[in-house]
């Protein structure tokens, strides 16, 4: 199997040099294409824990693998994490993610991602399931 190297945030000139420039949006295709590599071609590095122990897995443990894993995948900078569920088929978690900052910070755009994690801490899924205004009040019910 062939392995493709994607390079985000860096242009090749800026990456020859050694230079960081802006992360760059990723398309769609590009994001698919990033979940799938992460997903089925990665290994976990060895300094990351493997949670496919009999250990339990802590809700802040997930939470906090859930910012670390969709930041990675997304391009984008994990906000917080909104919520945290266990259930039969794993761990739900919505994790807010900054998609457009902006001066004022008030008016920053974010968006909520919906994941889910296999009871072993594994990512299976994820998808965006609203944008908002970091200022915005909306009434949950």
């Amino acid at each position: 199997m062939s392995q493709r190297v994607v390079h985000v945030g860096r242009d090749r000139r800026a990456s020859a040099a050694g230079e960081t420039s802006r992360s760059k949006r990723l398309s769609p295709a590009e994001m698919a294409e990033r979940v799938r590599d992460e997903l089925t071609e990665r290994p976990a590095p060895a300094s990351e824990p493997v949670f496919a122990t009999a250990e339990p897995i802590s809700a802040a443990e997930i939470a906090e693998r859930s910012k670390r894993d969709l930041a990675r995948i997304t391009g984008l900078d994990a906000d917080h994490v909104s919520a945290v569920r266990s259930e039969p088929d794993g761990w739900h978690v919505t994790v807010d993610l900054i998609e457009l900052r902006r001066i004022p910070h008030s008016t920053d755009v974010l968006a909520a991602y919906h994941a889910v994690f296999a009871p072993a801490g594994t990512l299976t899924s994820f998808h965006r399931t609203r944008r908002y205004l970091r200022d915005e009040m909306v009434e949950e019910s």
